[in-house]
């Protein structure tokens, strides 16, 4: 993979495992990750999870996953990836989605710097035994702190922020991604399964985001 990469100008370091990459990755700042889970460690680690949690820049990541790996690749695009293909693959298509992964990112870390002063001065938002402050970053549920991504705070703020009133897809999607249209409604419920994983009690049985069927996602009343 490397090697294709390397053709299209990019500078590239490998490592062997899960656990290399991780503390890799910790250690220097990339502009891509890409991440092939019959690597050893990846998947019974939950790189892809943890790199999310755990750095503080955002970081694209393309998964590598085998042929009939499609549902594993799913489950990682749920976990934080951002793109994914599936072996086998030329290295001309590897170097596409990786040209089109950092384009993407950096065109949102522009949009975010906007967002992010405007957090700043956001007041904390309290509903029920949810807690979200935007200056610090912090969530804490049923007085349980909760570690977010980027994404995942912001739909949560939205919804604490306004909680009962009733958001469109669409509306969710233009408010946490902005312009950039790569995304389409599917990211929309994919966050809000991401989000619910990370602070449902039971997430087959939402206690707090509630589905309203052919509309869009609410934060139940208190």
């Amino acid at each position: 993979m490397s090697a294709g990469l390397r053709l299209d100008r990019y500078t590239c370091e490998t490592v062997a495992d899960g656990m290399a990459a991780l503390e890799q990755a910790r250690a220097k700042a990339f502009d891509l990750i890409v991440m092939d889970l019959g690597a050893p460690h990846v998947t019974r680690l939950q790189v892809c999870r943890v790199l999310r949690q755990q750095l503080s820049r955002r970081v694209p990541i393309v998964i590598i996953a085998p042929g009939d790996g499609v549902a594993a690749a799913l489950t990682e695009i749920e976990n934080g990836a951002d793109d994914f293909l599936l072996k086998p693959f030329g290295s001309g298509e590897l170097a596409a989605r990786a040209r089109a992964a950092i384009h993407r990112s950096r065109a949102s870390h522009r949009g975010r710097n906007g967002a992010a002063a405007r957090a700043e001065t956001a007041p904390p938002v309290t509903h029920g035994d949810i807690q979200v402050d935007p200056a610090r970053r912090h969530v804490r549920v049923q007085n349980r702190r909760v570690n977010l991504t980027e994404q995942e705070f912001s739909l949560l703020y939205v919804l604490a922020a306004h909680a009962g009133v009733v958001f469109s897809r669409d509306g969710l999607l233009a408010t946490i991604w902005g312009n950039q249209r790569f995304v389409t409604v599917r990211s929309v419920d994919t966050l809000v399964s991401r989000l619910r994983r990370r602070i449902e009690p039971d997430e087959g049985n939402p206690r707090y985001i509630h589905t309203v069927r052919g509309v869009g996602y609410k934060l139940g009343d208190v």
